[in-house]
């Protein structure tokens, strides 16, 4: 299942939330900002430390949609775990993981839009701390509200908790919203909520997906209000 191009992806976002979104839903990584070479080199340098094997392609999707403690837990056997922390320490976030870290172009052109046309903007994430680190690597402060951590809900994706959370603050039907992801752990979540889900680069997720944000921000820009 390919991408859709821009008319045909305006007609399904129009079919599926009555013309334009009155809210958008971002996934964090992997979708506000490409952020896959910076958890394959942190996870690789706990692995390396430990004397483990480097990533399998496997284990890179896996981490990229879970949550720390999730990827903790799946990529290193317990008995090794208390080690992680010399590991960790000899880390810089901001020296060796944060300069890995780049929006997706056309993204800052999308949330523009959006806010110019009055849709709300939220971002559900399984991130647990880091946010205003990123937020201001990537200009992106002032665009989303609210932003869902992992640790402000009972369960994370792919439980709909976060994106419950963020209906509730809105107040708006789940029809009229848009979940954009680009795992299996974010159409779990829209689904759970009952809320359109559209696939962000990755084919074969949903039926309507998108291959970048320039070609997302034309099929918006001919959706009604």
């Amino acid at each position: 299942m390919s991408h859709l191009c821009a008319t045909d992806l305006a007609g399904r976002i129009s079919e599926q939330c009555g013309g334009l979104p009155l809210g958008i839903i971002f996934d964090c990584d992997g979708v506000v900002i490409d952020s896959r070479e910076a958890n394959i080199a942190y996870y690789n340098y706990l692995r390396d430390y430990l004397g483990l094997p480097r990533l399998t392609k496997e284990q890179e999707d896996f981490v990229q949609a879970a949550t720390v403690h999730q990827a903790m837990d799946a990529m290193f056997p317990r008995p090794l775990q208390p080690l992680l922390r010399d590991a960790a320490r000899r880390i810089s976030y901001v020296r060796d993981i944060m300069p890995r870290i780049t929006c997706y172009p056309g993204l800052h052109d999308v949330l523009d839009f959006c806010r110019e046309r009055g849709v709300r903007l939220a971002m559900n994430t399984n991130r647990t701390d880091g946010m205003d680190m990123l937020l201001d690597n990537c200009r992106l402060h002032g665009y989303f509200d609210p932003i869902v951590l992992a640790s402000h809900v009972a369960r994370p994706k792919p439980a709909p908790d976060g994106a419950l959370l963020i209906m509730k603050t809105w107040n708006i039907p789940a029809a009229r919203l848009l979940f954009i992801g680009d795992s299996t752990s974010d159409k779990g979540a829209a689904e759970g909520a009952g809320i359109p889900f559209l696939s962000f680069q990755t084919e074969g997720l949903s039926p309507v997906s998108t291959k970048d944000f320039p070609t997302l921000l034309q099929a918006l820009k001919s959706l009604p209000l």
